[in-house]
């Protein structure tokens, strides 16, 4: 595989200003790099570009958010905790902390860290003219693609914060900086005026192969497209806000439920579609069997779809070069797929980051029907065989996502680590004493993620899809059954649930409808970082019974051996167990600005905190 150019050409030393202070501080410059050396070659201000693409593309990923160890989807109901040093698991337990954003571990994202890299978008597009050996065409480019991936940040923390400070350029020791946050709707506009600019900067169509990884025209559309999304849901899209906050209420709601704003979306959304039609982007379908009818190759599509790297379907990914990823293949392999036997630390080799039950009931059987598990109060376990023949069925996604005990994978085949037979799971929820309905104990859950690995033999990096066109169809199946345009709406779902192997789904009543693409959307994006977002956009009904907070289940295993409960031949029963609770707050629907932030005095708190 070629080299990705995102970090090849990205020197790691070459920053503007430190990453601990906040844009809206006066910058610290004595770690300043000379701008003139920075801007006197070619070489070195591509390098400068690439540290912008690595830090702000992050976002959201093991070293790009606030939370010291974890991944988004331990606190939205997905999987399970993680380490009780996780601050996911401190999350879970008290949930997020005005103290918790740089690094104490009660917040879900880095705030300065989005300004710092913001502010090192503006040095490099202010700067990029500068550059002696270097075309204006390209020099164009770089102007946009900096814009772009400003608007990457601050789309971002619209959904995390709603209103924020609006910054056009980068700040120097002489400026004023003491700047309020922005309405929702001025954060909005300034967000998509950004987009546009940089769509109108960027190449027509898509770069050669030896640049992969830089921002096109669809891959901002996508932005644009996710932002009026969140836009149009129902947290924003509202009269009142989730929460009051007086005379403030304008930086986290729009003050009305408007219809246009799920047009603008579905315009957006389409747009994307086009763009991509035109350059050679697709979901992958090699079914051949024809809209509305399920993908005989569903297994291979979507895992190709989520694991193989450069695949067609990806407009932008976080990219690697997997000879200089440092520790991100640890990261990988612990926070998100932690079946491998790559680590040799045994305690990371306990897999404290399962499925959970609570997730498990999205996926759909392989016929499309819902498969039945087993419920707390059962009056007795279900054998084994019981469990291998229900996984058995179940659909591709669920098993190119997932390992469970007692199945071999169909994900990784063969390879070590990654079959039952070589799989790290030791003791927590399988013991050989029979306490039905106790629980052995959290943290294995029902199965160990595989997402981002299928048919990646002895690859230990992955790289992590940020937009994908599966997203796009589904924003359209959302925003057209919202705007009640069923056929469309269902047009655009089946889409993607066919390319899963799934018989169409026919159900047309609205309210109907819209449970059935969230719960699309759900399992498409099993640990891909959107749930956790969607869920509190959605403002949905059970998010503090099961989803983000409530009670969480984990199935639980009998076996004869305690040390290979993997094996079929080991295993004798299961059953579902309330393993903790997680704690829920309205407040939790925006996250906190750190209370460090606040205390300067001009940027307002979100309700609640």
């Amino acid at each position: 595989m070629k080299k990705i150019f995102v970090l090849l050409l990205m020197i790691g030393s070459l920053g503007i200003y430190s990453c601990e202070d906040y844009f809206l501080q006066k910058p610290d410059t004595s770690g300043t790099v000379n701008l003139e050396a920075i801007y006197g070659s070619s070489k070195n201000a591509t390098a400068a570009l690439m540290n912008c693409y690595h830090y702000s593309l992050l976002h959201g990923w093991p070293g790009g958010w606030g939370v010291g160890h974890g991944a988004l989807a331990s606190i939205s109901g997905e999987r399970s905790r993680g380490y009780s040093w996780h601050g996911t698991y401190q999350i879970v337990s008290s949930g997020l902390s005005v103290n918790g954003s740089e690094g104490s571990d009660g917040g879900a994202d880095s705030y300065a860290s989005s300004w710092a890299n913001i502010r090192n978008c503006f040095v490099t597009k202010e700067n990029i003219d500068k550059v002696p050996d270097m075309t204006d065409a390209m020099k164009g480019y770089i102007k946009a693609e900096c814009t772009g991936l400003i608007a990457y940040r601050y789309m971002g923390m619209f959904y995390r914060y709603g209103g924020l400070p609006i910054v056009t350029k980068s700040f120097d020791a002489t400026d004023e900086m003491t700047i309020q946050r922005s309405s929702l709707q001025a954060t909005l506009d300034y967000v998509l005026s950004l987009c546009d600019e940089a769509i109108a900067g960027l190449p027509e169509g898509d770069w050669s192969e030896d640049q992969t990884g830089r921002l096109t025209k669809g891959a901002v559309m996508a932005m644009k497209a996710k932002v009026l999304m969140f836009a149009a849901r129902p947290l924003f899209n509202a009269s009142t806000p989730y929460l009051d906050n007086g005379v403030n209420n304008n930086l986290i709601c729009f003050g009305s439920e408007n219809s246009q704003r799920w047009q603008d979306a579905i315009t957006a959304n389409e747009a994307v579609l086009t763009w991509a039609a035109a350059n050679g982007y697709a979901l992958n379908n090699t079914g051949g069997a024809g809209e509305g009818q399920p993908n005989p190759n569903a297994l291979a599509d979507y895992g190709n779809a989520t694991s193989t790297p450069g695949n067609r379907e990806v407009l932008l990914a976080l990219k690697w070069d997997d000879a200089g990823q440092g520790g991100w293949s640890d990261y990988a392999i612990f926070y998100f797929n932690n079946t491998s036997n790559l680590w040799t630390n045994s305690r990371y080799d306990t897999d404290q980051v399962g499925l959970l039950s609570n997730f498990l009931e999205n996926y759909y059987r392989k016929d499309g029907t819902d498969q039945s598990w087993p419920k707390i109060g059962d009056a007795e376990p279900r054998p084994i065989s019981d469990w291998i023949e229900r996984i058995e069925n179940m659909e591709p996604r669920f098993r190119a996502d997932n390992l469970t005990p007692g199945v071999q994978t169909v994900s990784n085949p063969g390879i070590k680590g990654w079959t039952i037979e070589t799989w790290n799971r030791t003791l927590g929820n399988s013991g050989n004493n029979d306490i039905y309905p106790s629980i052995y104990g959290d943290g294995r859950g029902c199965a160990s993620t595989t997402k981002f690995y299928f048919n990646a033999g002895t690859r230990t990096w992955f790289e992590a899809p940020l937009f994908r066109l599966a997203e796009t169809y589904l924003n359209l199946a959302e925003a057209y059954n919202e705007a009640g345009n069923t056929t469309l709406a269902l047009r655009n779902l089946n889409i993607v649930h066919n390319r899963a192997g799934l018989p169409a789904v026919v159900i047309t009543e609205k309210s109907a409808l819209r449970s059935i693409i969230q719960r699309e959307k759900a399992v498409e994006y099993y640990n891909e970082n959107h749930r956790y977002f969607d869920v509190k956009h959605w403002k949905l009904d059970n998010i503090g019974n099961g989803i983000i907070g409530g009670q969480m289940r984990e199935m639980q295993f009998r076996a004869t051996t305690g040390l290979d409960a993997n094996l079929p031949t080991s295993l004798i029963e299961y059953w579902d167990g309330n393993v903790y609770v997680t704690y829920w707050n309205p407040k939790m629907f925006l996250e906190p600005f750190p209370q460090s932030e606040i205390n300067k005095g001009t940027v307002i708190q979100n309700p609640g905190y």
